[in-house]
């Protein structure tokens, strides 16, 4: 595999990573001491971090807590399509149509992150998922298999060579299932993340790229699970052609 292909963790990204995130969930803030508990590391090194991060604009310093700055959104208003753009209207209604809780999904590395949900979901514990924005293995769910099978394909082979590390039979199982993800604009999960969980995912776009992920979700009893799921989609993917012509 070319260097270009591999994508190998870096420790010092990955505190800058976490100690973003930390800050992000904190809405009172951070100290120093609470994020080198965090990263695990000398608070001498956090501070340089942090330090760095609050001249660049990516936290703000109050009473010696940080929180997260405006640099991620400037970014985000740079970039023009970073994250799928649906209102909390949006997804009710999509909701709606399907007859299913909807998630909206991004893929953040190697992990499905929820950005929102519409409708009431059946299944209670899976809410904070989306409440909290908590980060899921992308080959375990269905909008993680959906993002990954339409992520750019020299990065897809890199992400895969990853994942292949720590899970090598779901990494062989997805490379099968690829082409008829591809083809069929949809993915599944049968109780991957969850034995009690039937998922479906459908693309969301920004004109012919793959922003984010539709997952659909019910208890999972069998069979008639999954024909509902299919019919919950066909509806959905119907309602959202319409809207665009």
């Amino acid at each position: 595999m070319s260097e270009q292909g591999r994508r190998r963790r870096h420790r010092t990204v990955d505190r800058v990573v976490w100690i973003l995130e930390a800050a992000a969930r904190a809405p009172g803030g951070v100290t120093v001491a609470e994020l080198a508990r965090t990263v695990e590391a000398p608070a001498s090194s956090v501070q340089d971090l942090v330090n760095g991060l609050v001249a660049t604009g990516f936290l703000l310093e109050q009473h010696r807590r940080f929180r997260l700055g405006p640099a991620p959104h400037v970014l985000n208003l740079i970039a023009g399509r970073v994250v799928p753009r649906i209102s909390q209207a949006e997804l009710d209604e999509l909701s709606r149509v399907a007859g299913t809780p909807v998630l909206l999904t991004v893929r953040v590395g190697l992990d499905a992150v929820y950005l929102a949900r519409g409708g009431e979901d059946e299944i209670p514990r899976l809410v904070p998922l989306a409440d909290q924005h908590m980060a899921r293995p992308l080959l375990r769910t269905a909008a993680g298999r959906l993002l990954l099978a339409f992520t750019d394909e020299v990065e897809r082979r890199g992400l895969l060579d990853e994942l292949s590390r720590n899970d090598p039979e779901a990494v062989a199982e997805f490379r099968c299932a690829l082409p008829a993800i591809r083809a069929s604009r949809i993915s599944r999960s049968e109780g991957l993340a969850d034995p009690e969980v039937s998922a479906l995912a459908i693309p969301v776009t920004d004109g012919p790229v793959v922003t984010g992920a539709l997952a659909l979700m019910h208890r999972r009893r069998g069979r008639s699970e999954r024909l509902r799921l299919d019919r919950a989609a066909a509806r959905l993917l119907a309602h959202i052609q319409e809207k665009q012509t």
